[in-house]
């Protein structure tokens, strides 16, 4: 029961935003943003990075099973996102929902896109359709069986303008869209590389529109990003594709719903019910939180109990399932005072790591002494959790009794980390 209710989560605590089961080789999603003007579509947001200067981001509420919310503030591309997850138990790790909602800022004039996705880096199938109002997916594979999926934006999301010389184009018919998308095929062992995937095939995209431009109005005809990085369902026909993408270019006030649902009827998710469930479980969160740790009535400011609230909401939002092949010397390891003239690592058969983590941007993997001291904290909210942590960290002790302090896990992992520390 406890695998169940744990096997969905939003375990890629190195993305803003992304889920993941606890299976290896399985169906992952995450979300990516980016600004409309010049320079902005050349660092889409996708991976938490020091260098992306967001005044605000980490979750105020998260309790590590069936909710978790946060605020996203990008002053540099002009919008802020809140991001609200929520769960269902059901079979094959149940269903969930995850609403983002927002606005752009008032010196934004251009707006921003929006960007989901799904990607299978397993065995299993995938197709996608958009409509006119939202776009679903369906698909299947043997860990998760059946699903499919919703992704809804709100009635009110409104396109940025678009000169009307650009809108007489008609190769660009689906400028202005509530949501638009594009599928392609990219090897398995490359889906955690979505953002690159993407902005290969949205400078493709550009590219062809503003031919398209020249040979309809004027070579120098005024551009917008809105009409240039705008997507055009290229590839939903097409089968066989693995990684999806869906895209909300807006400006002002948005939101839009991802609704991600297992076969069982028991487990459905109502757009309607996510607000009151939200609000629920918020409820219930800061209710337990209180009970648990008792700050308000040690007499703590709310001020002080909003910072340990975020802290300790953080540190359960750092979850992350982890799997791939690690790098290994066979030979007795340095750090237990034995010469360090050791022989090359090599990978080792993959593994998978259920863990906390020290930093979502900068050590977003698993460190065998931080978790101790993040047990110490977790171990109180959350102690089945907890053991499964524990348990899991444990399973990756070798014939010696060894136990690796860091865990660098697959490509993933091994690209926030620089060569000579791997």
């Amino acid at each position: 029961q406890l695998d169940s209710e744990l096997l969905w989560g939003t375990y890629r605590p190195n993305l803003y935003f992304g889920t993941r089961p606890r299976l290896p080789n399985t169906l992952l999603s995450g979300l990516m943003w980016f600004g409309l003007d010049e320079t902005n579509w050349q660092n889409i947001r996708h991976s938490c990075e020091l260098g992306d200067n967001l005044s605000e981001y980490g979750y105020q509420r998260h309790n590590g099973r069936d909710f978790g919310e946060q605020m996203l503030r990008d002053k540099d591309h002009g919008v802020e996102i809140k991001s609200e997850f929520i769960k269902v138990s059901g079979d094959n790790g149940g269903s969930w929902a995850v609403r983002f909602s927002g606005q752009t800022t008032a010196d934004n004039e251009e707006g921003v896109a929006l960007v989901y996705y799904f990607g299978l880096e397993g065995n299993g199938t995938m197709a996608m359709n958009v409509g006119k109002g939202s776009a679903k997916i369906v698909g299947k594979t043997d860990d998760l069986g059946l699903f499919s999926v919703r992704i809804v934006p709100s009635a009110k999301n409104r396109f940025p303008d678009v000169a009307e010389k650009l809108q007489s184009v008609p190769e660009l018919s689906s400028v202005g869209s509530k949501i638009s998308g594009i599928a392609v095929s990219v090897p398995k062992t490359d889906v955690w590389r979505a953002k690159d995937v993407f902005q290969r095939e949205m400078f493709i995209s550009a590219r062809k529109k503003i031919n398209f431009i020249a040979k309809h109005i004027d070579p120098d005809a005024a551009k917008s990003g809105s009409v240039l990085f705008a997507m055009d369902n290229d590839g939903l026909k097409k089968r066989g594709r693995n990684l999806f993408f869906t895209q909300m270019v807006v400006r002002g006030k948005f939101s839009f719903d991802v609704i991600y649902e297992c076969e069982d009827r028991a487990a459905t998710i109502d757009r309607k019910d996510i607000d009151s469930i939200v609000k629920s479980r918020r409820s219930a969160f800061d209710h337990r939180f209180e009970a648990t740790f008792g700050l308000r009535g040690k007499g703590f400011s709310e001020k002080h109990i909003d910072m340990a609230r975020d802290a300790v909401s953080s540190l359960v939002g750092g979850i992350g399932y982890f799997y791939g092949s690690g790098l290994v010397s066979k030979d007795p390891k340095p750090e237990y005072g034995i010469s360090e003239d050791v022989s090359e690592p090599e990978l080792s058969e993959p593994y998978s790591l259920f863990a906390t983590t020290p930093s979502r941007p900068f050590f977003p993997r698993g460190f065998l002494w931080d978790e101790g001291f993040h047990q110490l904290v977790l171990g109180q909210w959350d102690s089945g959790i907890c053991m499964e942590i524990i348990r899991s960290w444990f399973a990756t002790m070798d014939a010696d009794g060894w136990i690796a302090r860091e865990q660098i896990l697959g490509s993933e992992a091994r690209s926030k980390v620089p060569p000579e520390f791997q």
